[in-house]
Parts: C-alpha cells; sequence; structure tokens
C-alpha cells in the first residue's frame, strides 16, 4: 500500500484555494447570466432566455463528465501539481474570453472550456488529499481525512458565496475601460481570471511535484471493477447534483419570473452558501465521527425533497430565503459525504476514482441544469423543474438507506464492471 505523506499546512491551504477560485468562477456568472443572454441575444424573450440560462448552465458542467475522468488518471501518471496548475491556467484564460464574448456561440464554447479546464481542479485537489492524509489504516487517519475532504467543499462554498456576490453587485455597475464600456460582468469575471493565475503560482511552488509510488499504484489497480456499493454511491452524486443543478437554474429563473433582480438572486445565493458552510462545519467537525456520516444521507435526501417541493409556491423574499436555506443545507450534507465514502471503498488510484465520481456529479448538474431550462421554458411547466428534482429526491432517499457500513478500502471486494457483486 501507497504511504502516505504528510501534507503542509502551505499545500493544503493552496489547495483549498484552488477550489475556491474556481467556485467562485462558476457561481459569479448566475446573477448576471439572465443579462447576458439578453444583451448578446438583441431582445427579450422569457420563454428564449431561460432555454439558453439552462443550457449555458448545463454547458459548464458538461465537458466535466468526461474531462474529469481524464484528468484524474492523467494526475496518478504525471503528478497531481502539473494537472492542478494547467487546470487554473486554462480556467484563467477561458474565464476571461467569456466575460467579453461577443456573442452567444462564442459565450458557449467559452464556458464549455471553462468547465474543462476547472474538472482538473476538484478531482486532482481530492486526490492530493487522499494522497497525503491518513486512512484507515493510520491512527486517527479516518478524522484527517475527513476533516480535510469537508474543508475542501467549504472552500468551494466560500467560494460560491463570493461570486454570486460579485456577480450581483456588478450587474448594477458600468465599467469603463478606456474608450468603451465593459459588459457589468466584465470586471468581476478578470477578477477572477486574475485569481485563478494567483493560484496556479501558488500551487507550482508549495506542492511535490510528484508523491512517491503514484505511478506504481496507478498500474496496481485496476480501472475496470467496482467495489461493493460504489455503483449506487455513484448514480446517489449524480442524482444529488441533478437536483442541485435543477435548484440552481431554477432559482435564476424564479427570481426572473417574480422580479426580484440580481441583488435579490445574489442574496439567496448568498443566503445558499452560507447555510452549506455552517452545517458542513458541523458534520466535518470532531463532534460526527467519519463511521456514522452514512446515517445522514437519508435524511438530507428527504428534507431536501421538501425544500425542493415548496419552492414553487413561494413568492415573497424571506419565504425564498428559508426553503433556499433547507435545500442548500442538505445539499451540504449529501455531495461531500458521498465523494468521501466513494474515496474510501474505492478500488482504483485516487485519481482515476474521484474522477469518475466528478464526472458523475458533472453528468447530474448537466441534466438538472438543462432540463431545469427547458421546463422553466414552458409557461405551464415553470414549477415542474422543482417539483420533477423533488420526486428524484425523494427516491434517491429510499436508495440511501442501503450504503456501505465500513469505508474501508481493505474491506472493499472487487466486482466487475457490469456491477455484479461479489458474492
Amino acid at each position: 500500500m501507497q504511504a502516505r505523506l504528510p501534507t503542509s499546512r502551505w499545500s493544503l491551504a493552496t489547495v483549498l484555494a484552488s477550489a475556491f477560485v474556481v467556485a467562485l468562477g462558476y457561481g459569479i456568472v448566475l446573477p448576471v447570466l439572465p443579462m447576458m443572454v439578453e444583451r448578446l441575444a438583441g431582445f427579450t424573450d422569457p420563454a428564449f432566455n431561460a432555454r439558453q440560462i439552462g443550457f449555458l448552465t448545463a454547458a459548464y458542467v458538461t465537458a466535466p463528465v468526461v474531462a474529469a475522468f481524464l484528468w484524474g488518471k492523467w494526475s496518478d501518471l504525471i503528478g497531481r501539481r502539473p494537472v492542478l496548475v494547467v487546470g487554473l491556467i486554462g480556467f484563467a484564460v477561458t474565464l476571461a474570453a467569456s466575460a467579453l464574448a461577443p456573442s452567444l456561440l462564442v459565450l458557449y464554447v467559452g464556458r464549455i472550456l471553462n468547465g474543462g479546464f476547472a474538472a482538473a481542479v476538484g478531482p486532482t485537489a481530492l486526490a492530493f488529499i487522499a494522497d497525503t492524509e491518513g486512512g484507515a489504516d493510520t491512527e486517527g487517519g479516518d478524522d484527517r481525512r475527513t476533516r480535510a475532504f469537508g474543508w475542501m467543499s467549504m472552500a468551494s462554498i466560500a467560494g460560491f458565496l463570493v461570486g454570486p456576490t460579485l456577480g450581483g453587485l456588478a450587474a448594477e455597475l458600468k465599467f469603463d475601460l478606456g474608450a468603451t464600456t465593459a459588459p457589468p460582468q466584465a470586471v468581476p469575471f478578470l477578477l477572477a481570471s486574475g485569481l485563478a493565475l494567483a493560484a496556479a503560482l501558488g500551487v507550482w511552488f508549495a506542492l511535490p511535484g510528484k508523491l512517491p509510488g503514484a505511478r506504481a499504484e496507478a498500474s496496481k489497480r485496476g480501472s475496470s471493477v467496482f467495489a461493493p456499493g460504489e455503483l449506487r454511491l455513484l448514480a446517489l452524486a449524480t442524482v444529488a447534483a441533478a437536483g442541485l443543478g435543477a435548484f440552481e437554474v431554477g432559482l435564476t429563473l424564479r427570481n426572473v419570473e417574480l422580479a426580484m433582480g440580481p441583488a435579490a438572486l445574489g442574496l439567496m445565493f448568498a443566503t445558499c452558501s452560507v447555510v452549506m458552510f455552517a452545517v458542513q462545519g458541523l458534520v466535518f467537525s470532531p463532534l460526527v465521527k467519519p463511521a456514522a456520516t452514512r446515517l445522514l444521507v437519508a435524511p438530507a435526501f428527504l428534507v431536501m425533497a421538501i425544500g425542493l417541493a415548496v419552492l414553487p409556491t413561494l413568492a415573497g423574499l424571506t419565504e425564498m430565503l428559508i426553503a433556499v436555506s433547507v435545500v442548500s443545507a442538505s445539499a451540504g450534507v449529501i455531495s461531500p459525504l458521498l465523494a468521501y465514502w466513494v474515496s474510501r471503498i474505492s478500488a482504483r488510484s485516487q485519481g482515476m476514482e474521484l474522477g469518475i465520481q466528478s464526472a458523475a456529479v458533472s453528468l447530474g448538474l448537466s441534466v438538472g441544469s438543462a432540463a431545469a431550462g427547458l421546463l422553466f421554458g414552458s409557461h405551464r411547466l415553470q414549477g415542474a423543474a422543482f417539483l420533477v428534482a423533488a420526486a428524484a429526491m425523494g427516491l434517491a432517499a429510499i436508495a440511501s438507506l442501503k450504503l456501505p457500513q465500513r469505508p474501508t478500502l481493505e474491506r472493499a471486494e472487487p466486482v466487475a464492471v457490469s456491477g455484479r457483486r461479489a458474492r
């Protein structure tokens, strides 16, 4: 088994900063996306704009369906540091290009490339944590890995909190760049691009170039096997992400429908992030033992279903904030816990496995975002996006009643790709 190397505080902080910057770059576009579509399309058609918002959000999260797996596999072969650096630099360049897109087509291309480069950061950063933090075979290892995974998720939430806030404020302002007036979203986009470049520099200087034994571990572990319970975890991660994608796009379009304005939308996304941050701070604290976390997944799915189901009936900002808090608290529990458990039972190298998990999440986000845009594009089905997502979360709550008992890699018996469990 590959020896685990203790990570320095600076290395871990740099990895967390990378997750923060990528989340900021994603969240910053959400409050201004309706305005971007309207400006580039040249006309205001609510149905057309709703579809484009859903498709643009789906475009960002579709690329990682394939890219995340490849980035994770490459990070096993050439090291975590070069993959993170390339991903962050590519993210910075495509983010800046998207900010000044002259047409919807260019914006679509920019968002696809942006999502593809962003896909390098999540699974590679988590794989670095898995490489350097203790496992079940070391004293206190499970606690350290659980908390580190929680910190990664909290860093992403913090970025998502800052991103929509900047986007909402930017929508109210105009900036002069020389003889031309920049689009309202340009300055925060370019700021996020600069932060991504700074994160790339930090990763290059702080992370080791190659962890010993990574190539050997990658060659020893099969790429075509699933551990018992792993397929169920990946399916649940996909469904949870689909619900979250439908929630994000649906919340944006519901805001437009109620004419609340970008500032109110920024407040709702900020509330979402604060609640997620607080919940994860509790779940991944020493108060909750890693072995008990699987018991939280089913109740979280059920609560998320209830929150999504009531959203179409609400029209006031206060009521919306309460429902948003319920949904975000549940999602904040589900996503990192599933990633942690997949990491612990996997029979593969960490980069490849977390790349697969990230691809499953991206697939769910893409389907949920596109479906929400299509349903909101129909005047008769606007509330259906939340209701369909609520139904899916209810089914996931039932499916998550049976999860792996112990997240220990040594106890996991591989099964074939077909999904038939070894008996």
